[in-house]
């Protein structure tokens, strides 16, 4: 269910593959700063599809569960502060 959050992309830029360990299986502070156009805002999705995985919200292909439907329960929410109102926009 993890890869639902990302149903397109096929593979991660440069900057990305850099933080991916952190970002995806660490539950520390990061800091990224990149240009715009970086791929910040996925960065950002990682960590928050990784902390619904590490909490039981979505599944993970280490954790089949054949009664998850894969759907947030209602009420779940995530605050995203993006400097632009398109960007977060981009995000809803």
């Amino acid at each position: 269910e993890c890869a639902r959050a990302f149903a397109g992309t096929t593979s991660l830029n440069p900057m990305q593959s850099t933080v991916f360990e952190t970002a995806f299986h660490r539950r520390e502070n990061m800091l990224v700063c990149a240009p715009t156009g970086a791929g910040k805002t996925n960065v950002a999705l990682l960590t928050v599809t990784a902390h619904f995985r590490d909490v039981g919200l979505i599944r993970s292909y280490d954790n089949e569960d054949e009664n998850s439907n894969g759907i947030l329960e209602t009420g779940q929410k995530v605050v995203y502060i993006a400097p632009m109102k398109a960007l977060a926009q981009e995000v809803v």
